[in-house]
């Protein structure tokens, strides 16, 4: 990772925390600690940087079976702490407009380039077609132009939360990091919900750092990203509050849609039923006091708004703080707060008795790959030089012409993910894969108990992980890589190609 990192002296306390939180919860992150406070605690609500004149994200929802829309990624400059900064953004606003579709849908898209590098966009985490002007990440949008992007949605498409953001080779790291990225939400995971459930509210958290190493951003020249200025924003705003009434529950969405930071998220005194993981429904619905998202990551959750007396508090209404936890699995200080939960506890609402423990979802696959037999075994090794800047897959960086994997439609394999840097180096690697969701299946040599399907997880320093992968429905070339960008910029990428 870029980033300057410290060798802290509970680093192997820290490893032996990770390994157990990896075997709990798959997502987790690194365990290294960035030594820089940034006095984000109990701030009140606002839009965080009036001084960039910052657009709120509009709500784009799909009529009659299409959703028709233009994305413009364009700059915006501004001061943060009277610093003057340059963002990139979809439609002036941090993040880009959140766009929902439901299965079955079709995308008609129009990204209008006035950037001064080439682009593209990535719909991350949908299964669809990776080829012509679908999900094709090898396609690239020169400065000035537009390019037409048509995605169909199969009628059985995961449901949950999802995110679209440039992935052109070589800028992806500096674009994203400079704030072009948006939520995209796949309709209809409600439904599946007890029908008390059904029509609760429900709140999007996109989780990321801005402004993220603006220097490197500009210049792609090495800087310390740790400059003081960065804010950890939630939906572009900093500590939003969140109105819950006492008894009540609700559907959280909440996505990382940095570059590459990390964040372990917590809400003392209450728990996340997780009800989907990377945009796909769970069959086994887990109940957690945290959340672990590097990069990319995102969870659906049901929360419940506690009452006074879990508190022992006289108050009618009282605040509780989603905050960073596991200090040494984040990218800001333990404590730090991302948002308010405010209970109001003089407009109770009887609590609903069923939480679900199983969710009726038969998406693209089989489901549950425990049985499945498998057509090929195949190993990739992660390596990274931080001084050098390179970062390779079976000591090979990427080469867009040239196809790593070759796939069979139809069926599924195992792949043995093996991180090779040291403990101390680091480096945890978030896998991530485009097209199809995978189930894991081992850490560390030890059997995973798997919740449901997902599309990143994390392989731990100088561990290993085992992921079983199904090849459904679409043929055509894509990607596979680490998802801290810089990583994947600098080489960790390969190609797969799903073939007849």
């Amino acid at each position: 990772m870029k980033k300057e990192r410290y060798f802290s002296i509970g680093s192997f306390v820290a490893f032996v925390v990770f390994a157990s939180l990896l075997l709990s919860n798959i997502s987790t992150t690194s365990f290294f600690v960035q030594k820089q406070a940034f006095g984000l605690e109990n701030q009140p609500q606002s839009t965080p940087f009036p001084g960039m004149n910052l657009a709120k994200p509009i709500d784009v929802w799909s009529k009659n079976g299409v959703l028709k829309t233009t994305l413009v990624a364009d700059y915006q400059v501004g001061k943060v702490d009277n610093k003057s900064i340059t963002a990139e953004l979809y439609n002036g606003s941090l993040p880009g407009p959140t766009l929902h579709v439901y299965p079955g849908d079709r995308i008609e898209l129009n990204l209008i380039n006035n950037l001064n590098d080439p682009t593209n966009l990535h719909f991350h985490g949908f299964h669809v077609s990776p080829a012509n002007n679908s999900d094709n990440i090898f396609l690239e949008v020169p400065p000035g132009k537009t390019q037409h992007y048509s995605v169909y949605i199969p009628k059985n498409h995961p449901l949950g939360t999802d995110w679209y953001h440039p992935h052109l080779h070589g800028l992806t790291y500096a674009q994203v990091s400079a704030g072009l990225s948006g939520l995209l939400i796949v309709e209809g995971l409600q439904k599946l919900l007890p029908k008390p459930l059904q029509n609760i509210t429900t709140h999007n958290f996109a989780i990321r750092d801005f402004p993220f190493d603006s220097l490197f951003t500009t210049t792609y020249n090495m800087s310390n990203t740790l400059t003081g200025h960065e804010r950890l924003i939630v939906n572009g705003e900093i500590n939003p509050t969140i109105n819950i009434k006492s008894g009540e529950t609700q559907l959280w969405r909440i996505a990382n849609i940095g570059p590459e930071n990390y964040v372990s998220v917590g809400l003392p005194g209450h728990k996340f039923y997780i009800i989907a993981e990377d945009g796909y429904p769970v069959w086994k619905v887990r109940q957690n006091d945290t959340l672990f998202l590097p990069s990319g990551k995102r969870f659906d959750v049901l929360v419940t708004g506690a009452g006074n007396e879990t508190f022992g508090a006289s108050a009618a209404t009282h605040y509780d703080p989603l905050k960073v936890v596991n200090d040494a699995f984040n990218d800001h200080p333990l404590g730090t707060v991302i948002a308010t939960m405010k209970v109001q506890g003089n407009q109770i609402v009887k609590p609903v008795s069923i939480i679900p423990t199983t969710l009726n979802f038969r998406g693209p696959g089989q489901g549950d790959l425990s049985n499945a037999t498998i057509a090929a075994h195949r190993v990739l090794y992660f390596s990274s030089n931080d001084r050098d800047w390179i970062y390779t897959i079976n000591n090979k960086t990427f080469n867009p012409n040239v196809v790593n994997e070759k796939v069979k439609l139809g069926t599924v394999e195992d792949w043995k993910l093996v991180n090779l840097d040291s403990v101390q180096s680091g480096n945890a690697h978030p896998f991530h894969i485009h097209t199809n969701h995978f189930q894991v299946m081992s850490v560390n040599g030890k059997p995973y108990n798997a919740h449901g399907l997902q599309d990143t997880v994390m392989i731990p320093t100088h561990g290993n992980v085992v992921i079983r992968i199904p090849a459904n429905d679409f043929v055509g070339k894509t990607v596979y890589h680490c998802h801290l960008l810089f990583h994947e910029d600098y080489g960790m990428m390969g190609t797969v190609e799903w073939v007849k």
